[in-house]
């Protein structure tokens, strides 16, 4: 069931981790330890930016206070929803954050000259880049309370509106059907984390919903679960090993896949989980950021490391959004 403090936590643990990871995201492991130590980053530096992950998690987030509740989205035609995402990424492209994604920019450099109902035109690319997943926390949020709880699914309309939803986001940057797949994963676990389900107990639903989107993200649940098997055995003697054995997240499939594991692993500890998201070869941030909101979303505020958030250079700026969001769902809460 969706609550205040389960908003908050899913966005603070997106822009920590997103934070932790920005200075880092383009390093590789030996240079992470050569400036940080044997054992990494492990907090965030004073005046900590996050990057375009948590922007264009924002402008996701203005799209749907644009839109409406789930009540009002399923009576939209798909035009408006497109175009209400395609003139929030172009206003995205006023505050992109840190080395924001090429394929993002490009998209979004074409709707800004096109104009937003170009929308379904955008796309037009083979991307499956994690730019789509990085930014779907909002939309777990949105359809929290459209799960079925035995089952952990929802009905019919509702599980077809947010693939379409899902859908439509990630096909504005990305037209890569593996990005869409890992878009869809990215929310559903954060609706399944705000009604209690365990990360590790997200596996078989995820694949049930997202699998037959694309095998490339099949295959990325595939080896998600022969990390979490060797690591248990002791195959791999770190999750270093794990992580690297699934990929290194600069697309979708393996973004979403290695923030799982972190957050498996680590499900109890955000820092530990977070640390361990941004201590490889790959995209740190994005990982990081994936992991921080399905935490974030299991456990609310409680999770949260305060002395981290103090770290945040535009702490004020989420506190504002996040007081915007809690209107917004105004008497959805007991």
């Amino acid at each position: 069931m969706l609550t205040k403090d389960k908003i908050l936590g899913c966005y603070w643990g997106l822009a920590l981790g997103d934070a932790l990871g920005m200075p880092v995201e383009f390093h590789s492991i030996e240079t992470i330890r050569d400036i940080y130590g044997e054992d990494g980053i492990l907090n965030p530096e004073r005046n900590a930016i996050w990057t375009d992950d948590t922007e264009m998690m924002i402008a996701v987030t203005n799209s749907l206070l644009r839109l409406g509740r789930v009540e009002q989205i399923k009576d939209l035609i798909e035009d408006i929803i497109g175009q209400t995402f395609a003139e929030e990424f172009i206003n995205w492209l006023n505050h992109p954050g840190y080395a924001p994604g090429i394929t993002t920019t490009q998209a979004v450099n074409f709707l800004k000259e096109n104009g937003a109902n170009k929308w379904k035109l955008s796309g037009a690319n083979d991307s499956k880049g994690c730019g789509t997943v990085m930014r779907s926390a909002p939309l777990g949020i949105w359809f929290a309370n459209f799960l079925t709880p035995e089952l952990h699914l929802m009905d019919g309309i509702h599980h077809n509106l947010l693939f379409n939803v899902s859908k439509i986001q990630s096909e504005i940057t990305h037209g890569h059907k593996a990005a869409t797949a890992a878009a869809l994963a990215g929310s559903y676990a954060v609706a399944l984390a705000i009604n209690g389900v365990s990360p590790d107990k997200m596996i078989t639903p995820i694949e049930k919903y997202c699998n037959q989107f694309h095998p490339d993200f099949e295959r990325a649940m595939q080896r998600l679960k022969t990390s979490l098997t060797k690591r248990r055995h002791g195959n791999f003697n770190t999750d270093l090993e794990a992580l690297t054995y699934i990929g290194q997240g600069w697309v979708g499939e393996e973004a979403f896949t290695m923030a799982l594991y972190s957050a498996i692993q680590y499900t109890n500890d955000l820092k530990m989980c977070l640390r361990v998201s941004v201590n490889h070869d790959g995209d740190s941030d994005s990982v990081a950021c994936i992991a921080g909101s399905i935490l974030g979303a299991f456990h609310g505020m409680s999770i949260i490391p305060k002395d981290w958030i103090d770290c945040l250079d535009e702490k004020e700026r989420m506190d504002i959004l996040l007081s915007k969001i809690l209107e917004f769902f105004d008497g959805y809460f007991s």
